[in-house]
Formats: structure tokens, C-alpha cells, sequence
């Protein structure tokens, strides 16, 4: 999945639970980060991913991309 689809889908569970990015980002990650995750300009790492879906209360596969 390229980082552009991964930020898009953790924006969207980001919206759908009505959470602005600087909760979201909590003291783990800044909300700079979070941006530039959900805009694609950055990859994540495993342990913020891990982070992200604990936060966003997500399965990681809600993440992953679809089985075609």
C-alpha cells in the first residue's frame, strides 16, 4: 500500500470518531507527524501504527490494503 492510501484511511477512522489530529497524536507523536502520516508525506513506523489503531480503537487490518 503506498503512503498515500495508508494516511487517507487513518484520516478517515480519524474523522469518523470525530477526534482532531492533536488528540489523536497524544504525547506519542506530534500532531506535524500525524499530518504529514494522513497527507501521505510520511510512512509510520510499525510502533506508530500500533499506536495509531490502539488510539483510533481500529484492527490494524482496517490498514491494510484490500485482497484482491
Amino acid at each position: 500500500m503506498n503512503s498515500s492510501e495508508l494516511g487517507k484511511r487513518i484520516k478517515e477512522a480519524r474523522l469518523a470518531k470525530k477526534l482532531t489530529q492533536s488528540e489523536v497524536a497524544g504525547t506519542f507523536i506530534t500532531r506535524n507527524m500525524l499530518s504529514q502520516i494522513e497527507s501521505g508525506a510520511a510512512n509510520p513506523s510499525l510502533k506508530t501504527l500500533e499506536y495509531l489503531t490502539s488510539v483510533l480503537d481500529i484492527p490494524i487490518a482496517v490498514l491494510m490494503p484490500d485482497k484482491k
